[in-house]
């Protein structure tokens, strides 16, 4: 089921704030749309169209919108039930489906009510950032923590389109497939861990190849063609808000950011290895530094991506043990991420901020706090889901 009868008794007891959440939701889109600052949904819009008309989606149409489509053509497909709507009415029902998943998420993780509030009001000045920015962080986000409640409950196929739904969306999040080695498939259901494999497998044949029936192969073929294309240009050299966007910065080197990108997801896999046989606690903190290594190794790191991160922080912090090192690390990550990026500071913003990838400063010190689980107590059976 969607929605239980626990999910639905933890909806109405914080239902003042998911409805305040879906409220702003809407506000913010409505405002942003009717000013006409909506050019990433007119990208999202717009490249339905051009599926359908065989254009290629990966061109600039500057009579349209200021940038570039970078997504898949099955994301484009995707869009066609917004697509022929005014774009004001399919920019805020985008916003709102975003918002629906990430309360999902909220509801389906094993959080306490105390846990899913301080998620809220962590990830919210992010939330807001990307909300009126029409992104598809929020989305992204989503069904990645969705992917991973899906396979503590080991319900393969919805666990399946959760993973392919956020690698169509954005092509990293296809790295939470990595989560299946931290998961109860790899460590006591060996066969069936193999199965779940086979079906991602087929749900990402099938949503791959779903444009084609719409366009036709050639069609389809000519448009992976020039995303693979768009994407050997949009890897040149570029550092993001990341780690390898902090080294530039302080040194001013030009370097090859391989090297550290491997060596980060070495470090990633390694700590997946050793805590493999741990609790649902151990589980989730690998959720976590996943979502941390999503920002702080991604070279297209830029500040509407962080809700990926802060999401992630804001049940990381409810589960530190010593509460000096819990509120300080709370004061330092949204300084750095939400705060010095508001509009208090926009004239250093560019000058200073920017420069030094100022906002993935924390996940240089919670990256590594994930991987080892430094800061959780070691008794933690109360950890999760206890109010």
């Amino acid at each position: 089921m969607l929605l239980s009868k626990n999910m639905l008794k933890d909806f109405l007891r914080l239902k003042k704030t998911y409805f305040f959440l879906i409220a702003l939701s809407i506000v913010l889109s409505l405002f942003t749309a009717l000013q006409a600052h909506m050019n990433n949904w007119l990208i999202f819009k717009s490249s339905f169209h051009h599926l359908l008309d065989g254009s290629s989606l990966y061109h600039l149409y500057p009579n349209e919108h200021h940038d570039l489509y970078k997504y898949s053509p099955t994301f484009a497909l995707f869009m066609a039930p917004l697509a022929f709507l005014p774009s004001w009415l399919g920019a805020c029902l985008w916003n709102l489906l975003g918002t629906g998943l990430f309360l999902l998420a909220l509801l389906k993780l094993p959080l306490s009510d105390s846990q899913r509030k301080g998620v809220f009001w962590i990830s919210l000045p992010e939330f807001i950032g990307s909300t009126q920015g029409f992104q598809s962080n929020i989305h992204m986000v989503a069904l990645l923590m969705l992917f991973w409640v899906a396979l503590e409950e080991q319900a393969t196929m919805k666990a399946s389109f959760c993973l392919m739904g956020s690698f169509f969306i954005k092509i990293f999040g296809l790295l939470g497939g990595c989560l299946f080695i931290f998961s109860e498939y790899s460590t006591k259901r060996p066969k069936l861990f193999f199965i779940h494999i086979l079906t991602q497998i087929k749900v990402f044949t099938v949503l791959a190849i779903l444009p084609a029936v719409f366009v036709g192969w050639d069609s389809l073929m000519f448009q992976y063609q020039e995303w693979l294309a768009l994407l050997k240009m949009d890897a040149a050299q570029s550092y993001g808000f990341s780690l390898m966007g902090v080294v530039h910065g302080v040194t001013g080197w030009d370097f090859d950011r391989l090297p550290i990108q491997i060596a980060g997801g070495l470090s990633l896999l390694a700590s997946f290895f050793y805590f493999r046989k741990g609790d649902q606690t151990a589980r989730m903190v690998g959720l976590i530094a996943l979502c941390y290594f999503l920002i702080l190794f991604n070279h297209k790191s830029e500040s509407p991506t962080f809700i990926i991160a802060m999401m992630a922080f804001g049940i990381h912090q409810s589960l530190i043990a010593n509460q000096r090192l819990r509120w300080s690390l709370i004061a330092f990550t949204m300084g750095c991420v939400s705060l010095m990026y508001s509009d208090l500071f926009r004239e250093f913003k560019q000058s200073h901020f920017d420069v030094y990838s100022v906002k993935a400063w924390p996940f240089l010190i919670l990256y590594p706090m994930a991987l080892t689980h430094w800061g959780l107590p070691k008794k933690r059976e109360s950890l999760l889901a206890v109010d």
